[in-house]
């Protein structure tokens, strides 16, 4: 099957939400936790990729889509990524904050507050921010294995090797091997023990570098 790279549109981002909390949910902490409802869940998803969506000065937001009417947008979202160009001093982002029910339990937003502070403060040992970073990518259940998440990187690594760029990747297990294909190099680990929320294995992601080209 054929795919298509286009920019994503804000009709988009309801199919996107849906299809990155069915692709990453063997592998976020946020989903295995039962932390809210699904419908909440839901709205935290979709308002983080309306914010991505509308900044395209900092973020280039991409969907490959099945190849029947991709001129009119008709075909099935397939994946989809977010990468965001290095900060300038001069860009003035408004950041995302996750904004959660009033009645959400105190101690699980507690401990996923720790968390955040915890991903946030291991990243800063690797990143620098004169790096392109890889917000998020991710292919839907249906069309897995067939080479979608391979395209859209290619597709947007086009850009940040023009530019020069030095990448950085936080990967999950099983998308350590997809990065490490495209030349991204592991620099550090980072586990996250969730056996108090009913999982046995802890959940772990990779700091993965991508040395600039053609430097």
């Amino acid at each position: 099957m054929a795919f298509t790279i286009r920019a994503a549109s804000p009709t988009d981002l309801p199919s996107i939400t849906t299809l990155d909390i069915a692709a990453h949910k063997p592998a976020s902490a946020l989903l295995n936790i039962n932390l809210l409802p699904p419908d909440d869940i839901y709205a935290l998803y979709l308002s983080r990729y309306a914010h991505f969506l509308s900044q395209p000065d900092r973020y280039q937001f991409l969907v490959a889509i099945t190849s029947k009417n991709e001129t009119t947008h008709g075909g099935d979202i397939a994946g989809f990524l977010v990468g965001a160009r290095p900060k300038l001093e001069s860009f003035e982002e408004d950041e995302w904050n996750p904004v959660f029910p009033k009645n959400a339990p105190v101690e699980k937003l507690a401990w996923f507050s720790g968390l955040m502070k915890s991903m946030k403060e291991d990243k800063m040992k690797y990143f620098k921010n004169d790096m392109w970073e890889l917000e998020a990518l991710a292919t839907s259940p249906s069309y897995q294995h067939r080479g979608v998440g391979s395209l859209l990187l290619t597709h947007w690594l086009q850009e940040v090797d023009i530019a020069h760029g030095t990448l950085y990747v936080r990967a999950s297990r099983s998308g350590r091997g997809l990065y490490e294909k495209l030349g991204c190099v592991n620099k550090g680990e980072h586990s996250v023990d969730v056996s108090d929320h009913g999982r046995t294995q802890p959940i772990v992601n990779t700091n993965m570098i991508r040395a600039a080209k053609g430097t």
